[in-house]
């Protein structure tokens, strides 16, 4: 499936990060999206973790959405709950990771709308 058939679906179960990505682009995240969804991953719910989180403050981070975090097999980890969802909007969920400890860009593995199997989310939700 195309990019442009994936953000113009209703039942769109993921999109890439921005929207109007090229198919290659898409493809690489949804590959990177796959290989993550398929980890076994404890999340740890945003406020247990302070004023600041990775470099990144707390304002920013709750008008990104991010909901989550994690460290996993070297990779710090966001996960966000969009607060607007669905078609036309993009799906329900957002993952962002870089190297543990690194000062560099986020990249993004896209929307999703169903929450992996392997993940787990604390009790309690955002």
């Amino acid at each position: 499936m195309t990019q442009a058939e994936r953000m113009n679906s209703a039942s769109n179960v993921w999109e890439a990060d921005p929207w109007d990505a090229s198919d290659e682009v898409a493809n690489s995240q949804l590959k990177g999206f796959q290989a993550r969804a398929a980890k076994t991953i404890g999340w740890t719910l945003l406020p247990a973790a302070g004023p600041s989180l990775f470099g990144i403050e707390k304002q920013k981070r709750v008008g990104a959405d991010v909901g989550y975090f994690a460290t996993h097999e070297g990779e710090d980890m966001l996960l966000m709950q969009l607060a607007w969802h669905g078609f036309p909007d993009p799906p329900e969920w957002r993952l962002a990771t870089r190297s543990s400890g690194s000062v560099g860009p986020w990249e993004s593995w896209g929307y999703f709308a169903d929450m992996p199997a392997t993940w787990q989310l604390p009790s309690g939700g955002c």
